[in-house]
């Protein structure tokens, strides 16, 4: 059952061309949207392209198993493991011919997370209380200019926005966020995990408190909460796009005493989306929010309905 009511509408479901293992990633590129699904037996990542019109068009099989990847400059960037479980970056060209591959002689405890500007960032961590982070060379397929940067405690997780790499770090009441690219520190206070996205070019962070979600601006003090039932208890997921949202992924006893997977995509000031059903990630691409399941994509649009 899916809340129709609400700030958002059901544009289209279409149902993907392979079914969705474990991991599918969401790159917008230009007015395409291409879609990277990994195959866990074959240690591959197929990726598709869909256009404005909802079509499908499969672009390339990799070799790789994909954990992050982006699109700078006509080039697809994939960050993964190869067929021996270690790290790798494969670069293609924007119809997947590969022209670079790039092994990582590293362990990581965080795998490597790709963003880019000017430059393309490459982040990863190896030692409990360090990060480090580099530049990708296309010309000699290295990471120049590599630097470490030590924290009292690990980061939680990695989070590639538009033009840098954030990481959030907690430390006895507070939760700090590192901007891994200019070394700039926001101490933010909260006790709760957060998870990061971006707005055009604002940052903003949400996380769940006595069963409600919060969002709120960097430098910002204001904070809009909804509540939502057992939301402690879901994980949420910060969706950067055009207009800052949030998703809230929990499992909900029903009637029979069954579980089952519930979602809520939440914004400031507005109402609640449900959705039934697992969703592997949610996404944002041509004014539209993009949510992903095992064997469908659904897409969402703004409703104008008056509540």
């Amino acid at each position: 059952m899916t809340n129709y009511k609400s700030f958002l509408k059901i544009e289209k479901n279409i149902s993907l061309p392979i079914a969705v293992e474990t991991n599918v990633i969401l790159t917008p590129w230009n007015d395409n949207l291409f879609i990277l699904i990994n195959s866990v037996a074959k240690k591959e990542t197929f990726i598709f392209k869909m256009n404005d019109s909802f079509t499908f068009e499969k672009i390339a099989t990799l070799p790789i198993l994909s954990t992050s990847a982006i699109i700078f400059k006509n080039k697809i960037i994939v960050s993964g493991s190869n067929n021996d479980g270690k790290p790798l970056i494969l670069v293609t060209d924007i119809f997947g011919k590969i022209f670079q591959k790039i092994p990582l002689k590293i362990t990581p405890t965080i795998w490597p997370v790709i963003a880019c500007s000017e430059k393309i960032y490459i982040v990863w961590q190896e030692k409990a209380k360090e990060i480090k982070h580099g530049i990708l060379n296309f010309n000699n397929s290295e990471i120049e200019k590599i630097q470490s940067i030590p924290v009292e405690n690990p980061p939680s997780n990695l989070y590639a926005l538009s033009k840098t790499i954030l990481a959030t770090i907690s430390e006895k009441n507070k939760t700090f966020l590192m901007d891994l690219v200019t070394n700039e520190q926001h101490t933010l206070n909260l006790v709760h995990p957060i998870t990061v996205g971006q707005e055009d070019e604002a940052v903003f962070y949400g996380w769940t408190e006595n069963d409600s979600v919060c969002i709120k601006f960097l430098n910002s003090k204001e904070k809009y909460c909804v509540a939502s039932k057992n939301a402690n208890s879901g994980k949420l997921k910060a969706i950067s796009g055009n207009e800052a949202a949030l998703w809230l992924q929990k499992q909900e006893m029903n009637i029979n005493g069954d579980y089952q997977w519930k979602s809520a995509i939440i914004k400031k000031k507005v109402e609640i989306f449900e959705i039934d059903n697992f969703i592997h990630t949610v996404g944002a691409w041509n004014d539209m929010l993009v949510a992903v399941q095992e064997s469908k994509i659904i897409f969402l649009k703004k409703n104008h309905f008056k509540i």
